[in-house]
């Protein structure tokens, strides 16, 4: 399989080609796939919210100083085309964004997160027959540095995620991977989920 580099913060992308959606089933069905946004009867699904950053007080040794708290990123906006590449640069923004919220939206007020870390490590990138593309995701991502209600400053170690896309001029779903956090690209065909079937709608387009 050719790869090639997205950009510095992507070890590496899959072309897509011949793969299909994975957990797609039957050729019948791949064929007939509706568009993303048709196959859900409800809206949109998604942590948000609108968190700015505040001035806070926290210990620094007998001392105390301010610093600033985290923010929410905003979810992009719908991409321009739809094709490979521009999808391909949409999903890593959004799961950003959508990491950001998911740490930020409901969050007990007594404590504070300060720092929210994000870095993208692989994008498998697959056809869904029919229509849309599917982008296989594996990040770091979530709060790294926060502070308590004492204004103890605390700081934390993240591992892998992985979750799963599939995107068309309709709108975008996504699953959760929690199995998955490395697999091969004949797992992910194999084995992952198919987001339109068992994820969730995250974005409708138009």
């Amino acid at each position: 399989m050719r790869r090639r580099p997205l950009a510095a913060s992507i070890v590496a992308v899959g072309l897509a080609g011949c793969s299909q959606i994975p957990g797609s089933g039957s050729d019948e069905r791949d064929d007939d796939a509706s568009p993303v946004a048709e196959a859900f009867g409800g809206g949109v699904e998604r942590p948000d919210c609108a968190v700015e950053s505040e001035t806070i007080e926290v210990a620094a040794g007998d001392e105390t100083r301010e610093t600033e708290t985290a923010t929410t990123e905003p979810y992009p906006d719908t991409p321009r085309e739809f094709d490979e590449n521009e999808i391909v640069e949409w999903v890593p923004a959004f799961e950003e964004a959508y990491v950001s919220h998911d740490v930020l939206c409901g969050r007990d007020e007594a404590s504070h997160v300060l720092r929210i870390t994000y870095n993208t490590d692989r994008i498998e990138v697959f056809d869904r027959a029919g229509n849309g593309t599917t982008i296989f995701l594996r990040y770091a991502g979530g709060a790294t540095a926060g502070a308590d209600e004492n204004g103890s400053v605390w700081e934390a170690d993240i591992g892998y995620s992985a979750v799963l896309y599939v995107v068309d001029d309709t709108g975008a779903a996504r699953v959760e991977l929690d199995g998955l956090r490395d697999p091969s690209r004949e797992e992910i065909e194999a084995e992952a989920p198919d987001p339109v079937e068992t994820g969730d709608l995250v974005a409708v387009f138009g």
